[in-house]
């Protein structure tokens, strides 16, 4: 009688969860924290075409219509500035498949990962308000030839959603590594370093809605030389846009001074080594951006250097917000507690 086998079945390709039931195999380019990648990747080109469709007057593009673009879902007609605009929502429906994407996955895993849940959660809600801004400024007419402050304070708002779009996207990217940081944040226990963080975040936003209002009077009052562009800054005849706008670089000097001293501070209270990396990039890519926003002001904004300035403001702010966390979300030294984060400080001194 032979002795035969039993024969071997397949594998399943299949991993465990915490609740063990078997979870659905992902190949690398479909996992979680790719796609948290390629969402908060996305978000930075839209934003940065949405400063090209401001810097290009291609607001109007569409008309008045929203969301059809000239009453047509694709429009056959049009110029450069119609298709620039088109282009804009078309990849703004894109982030929103993405977000729409990333939030059905974090929620999936939410009882394994409550951080990306709750940042993912976050970062979906802001992606509507911005989906919302770009709505009301279409539908209300702040493009175009439309040289209202309220544009300009719609251009600054819709801004800082978008920093606060980015920094929800950084935290989620952070809490999909592996090595992530504890969740919940142990906030009551760290309110010194909480504090020298959020001081940075909201100067941060302050500094993006200053900017906002700076971009929108170089675009809707260009100068013809730097001299012309500060001596109307002063003048009390000049438009309120254009009269706000010097305080654009005073914000970033301070938010600048301040970023060095608070982070060294925050090092201080609460040493945290795997930091250190993001403490050198946020550091090193303000720095870039001040210099660009000085060139920037000195050659009269063209549009590539608009861009780029924004681009690394977006990225300062991003880096900032994954830093905090970091740190936040790092163990807390043996003496606990505000007072212990002090003590741990002057220990070190």
């Amino acid at each position: 009688m032979s002795r035969t086998a039993p024969a071997r079945s397949a594998p399943a390709r299949t991993c465990m969860s915490t609740s063990n039931e078997p979870t659905r195999y992902r190949p690398a380019w479909a996992t979680t924290p790719t796609l948290v990648w390629v969402t908060l990747w996305a978000n930075v080109v839209v934003i940065l075409q949405g400063a090209f469709v401001r810097a290009t007057g291609s607001g109007a593009g569409c008309g008045s219509h929203w969301p059809t673009c000239h009453g047509e879902l694709v429009p056959l007609s049009g110029d450069v500035h119609t298709a620039i605009e088109f282009t804009h929502r078309l990849l703004s429906l894109v982030v929103l498949a993405l977000g729409t994407w990333l939030l059905r996955r974090v929620w999936r895993e939410r009882h394994e990962n409550r951080g990306a849940f709750v940042f993912g959660l976050a970062a979906f809600i802001f992606l509507l308000i911005e989906a919302g801004l770009g709505a009301l400024t279409v539908l209300w007419g702040l493009t175009g030839d439309n040289q209202s402050t309220a544009r300009g304070l719609m251009v600054a708002t819709h801004l800082v959603n978008s920093l606060l779009l980015i920094g929800a996207l950084a935290g989620t990217v952070v809490y999909t590594r592996r090595d992530r940081p504890a969740y919940p944040l142990r906030l009551p226990q760290q309110g010194p370093l909480l504090t020298v963080l959020l001081v940075g975040l909201i100067g941060m936003q302050v500094l993006m809605f200053s900017g906002g209002i700076a971009a929108m009077g170089n675009t809707m009052f260009p100068s013809e030389s730097l001299a012309d562009g500060i001596a109307a800054d002063f003048d009390p005849e000049s438009h309120p846009l254009i009269r706000l706008r010097i305080l654009h670089p005073l914000i970033a000097i301070a938010v600048g001074v301040y970023l060095f001293v608070a982070l060294g501070l925050a090092r201080w209270l609460k040493p945290v080594p795997h930091g250190h990396r993001l403490r050198q990039w946020l550091l090193g890519t303000y720095i870039v951006q001040l210099g660009v926003g000085t060139v920037n002001l000195a050659l009269l904004a063209p549009i590539v250097l608009q861009m780029l300035h924004l681009g690394l403001a977006v990225a300062a702010f991003g880096l900032l917000a994954a830093l905090s966390l970091v740190m936040l979300g790092a163990p807390i030294p043996a003496a606990r507690g505000a007072a212990g984060l002090a003590r741990t400080g002057l220990e070190r001194a």
